[in-house]
């Protein structure tokens, strides 16, 4: 049991809370000790409440419920959309009721055009676990190669590393079968399967649309609603080119990340391998940037995130803005020697920005000072970026 950050942060009213599968939702709702609950994932109760949704009604509105106070959880809401009519009017009628709804997607709620409270409920995500969740527990060549997803992760800290990467795959299949074509959030799954496996190839590249168009023999318009699914999934999020520079032209193209490692290398087939030194750079840059995210996310920083990158290739891995204000640029890094000809990138962007603090996350022990920027460890500029931005 890791205590998550967002136990300190959970709303005082009711709220939505999304994440991905297995990220955790259902225990940390148990925290806050409901008075009832409903689990949506059994078939028979999914039915049930479909059919009747004034069934909540009817079981809340029992005199036993007249004069209590409390949370009532309510868990994969989104597979009974129609319960959020009841809820709004329980909300209204009870107010002494304090409702968590949990899911792991909100594109069937918003597809079925399902009350989403008119903004009576906040909404709250949570990712898979941070490092500052697992405190000592901690190990990044874990995180590299088999993801933080909490169950996971603890298999292969216990040492059943066989089970975490069968539970990987299986959470691969799992995704495909329940959350896509169970809830048919698209018709021709073997194209969205042949979509999925190129967009992990590409994970921390831009993304190259007419490519994937091409190589999954869909349209433009198909492979855009794809990757719309992964974000509305939580399987993955878009990093956007900053394009404010004033003297240099600009990529536009987006970059697109997955939720977790592990679960990217499962993707790919390759849960089951050592990383190759090529790879441990990429899944290095895609890790840290989960943390940056999931850090703005729970701590309500209100940060922009982008990549800079010119036409001509010149490249910072991370922008960090808030308002039009540029806190900080960030380059990953993850060998362990670091030389002034690999930072050519942060040496390009200090041209038009020169007073942009400008930092590399390496995966050595001691920070380092350069001409053009300061390096420090990787857990170390998070730190860092949690507490002075």
């Amino acid at each position: 049991m890791y205590k998550r950050v967002l136990i300190d942060h959970i709303p005082l009213n009711s709220f939505f809370l999304f994440g991905p599968r297995q990220s955790g939702k259902s225990t940390l709702l148990s925290q806050l000790d409901p008075i009832w609950g409903l689990d949506l994932l059994d078939p028979e109760k999914q039915l049930e409440y479909t059919k009747d949704p004034k069934v909540l009604y009817r079981i809340l509105t029992q005199e036993q419920f007249v004069n209590r106070s409390g949370w009532i959880v309510l868990d994969e809401i989104q597979r009974a959309p129609s319960l959020l009519d009841v809820v709004q009017i329980l909300m209204r009628e009870r107010p002494s009721l304090r409702f968590a709804l949990s899911g792991s997607s909100a594109r069937k709620l918003k597809r079925d055009s399902a009350n989403l409270l008119g903004g009576r409920a906040v909404v709250r995500t949570l990712h898979p676990l941070t490092y500052l969740e697992l405190g000592n527990d901690f190990a990044l060549d874990r995180i590299l190669g088999f993801g933080s997803l909490p169950k996971i992760y603890s298999l292969i800290s216990s040492g059943e590393t066989s089970t975490a990467q069968d539970l990987l795959k299986s959470y691969v299949i799992t995704y495909l079968n329940e959350e896509i074509k169970a809830e048919a959030l698209v018709r021709n799954l073997q194209g969205f399967q042949n979509f999925l496996d190129l967009a992990a190839f590409q994970f921390t590249e831009q993304v190259n649309f007419s490519r994937m168009e091409k190589d999954c023999r869909v349209s433009y318009s198909a492979i855009r609603d794809y990757y719309s699914i992964l974000e509305d999934t939580l399987i993955g999020f878009f990093l956007q080119p900053y394009l404010r520079s004033r003297r240099k032209r600009m990529s536009h193209a987006p970059k697109f990340y997955f939720f977790d490692n592990g679960v990217t290398r499962a993707i790919l087939g390759l849960h089951r391998s050592a990383i190759s030194p090529l790879e441990r750079g990429r899944l290095w840059e895609q890790w840290f940037i989960q943390e940056v995210m999931r850090m703005n996310a729970y701590y309500q920083k209100e940060w922009v995130l982008s990549f800079w990158r010119t036409s001509h290739g010149a490249e910072v891995d991370l922008l960090i803005e808030r308002g039009r204000e540029i806190l900080c640029a960030i380059e990953m890094k993850s060998g362990r020697i670091i030389s002034d000809s690999e930072l050519t990138g942060i040496k390009s962007f200090q041209m038009d920005h020169p007073k942009v603090p400008c930092f590399v996350a390496g995966s050595f022990e001691q920070p380092q000072k350069f001409s053009v920027c300061e390096v420090y460890p990787a857990l170390f500029l998070l730190d860092k970026l949690k507490k002075e931005f």
